[in-house]
């Protein structure tokens, strides 16, 4: 379902590459907007697989827990797995505070790529 439209989305731009795209007041070409589009929607994508992950590995981890019986191996076990899948999310959701900050540092929107690109290359027609 989202390969098809991150295809169209693309493939769109590359037939028409001079067609105009709108979005808050700002006209961007279309092959920038749509890398622009690709570039937000694998974000979005990777992070929704990243917590759907989490939720897995931690459900796993309980059922383990509750499976455990007494047993100190098998608690342990469950209660390692639920700090791993804890601090992978930490992980996953500080990704994009580093992600920022370095662009900070740097002085690059690594976050929104098509604004760099907007800057180096020149725009072509009445944009």
């Amino acid at each position: 379902m989202f390969l098809p439209t991150l295809i169209a989305q693309f493939g769109d731009g590359i037939t028409s590459p001079s067609k105009a795209y709108t979005e808050g007041g700002t006209t961007r070409p279309g092959v920038l907007a749509n890398f622009d589009l690709i570039i937000s929607n694998l974000l979005g994508l990777f992070t929704i697989i990243g917590a759907l992950i989490f939720v897995v590995y931690f459900l796993i981890a309980a059922i383990q827990w509750i499976t455990a019986g007494g047993d100190a191996g098998k608690l342990t076990e469950a209660r390692e797995k639920i700090i791993q899948g804890v601090l992978g999310l930490v992980i996953l959701v500080a990704a994009y505070g580093i992600l920022g900050l370095i662009g900070t540092l740097v002085g690059i929107d690594i976050l929104n790529p098509v604004t760099q690109l907007e800057e180096i290359i020149p725009k072509i027609g009445p944009y």
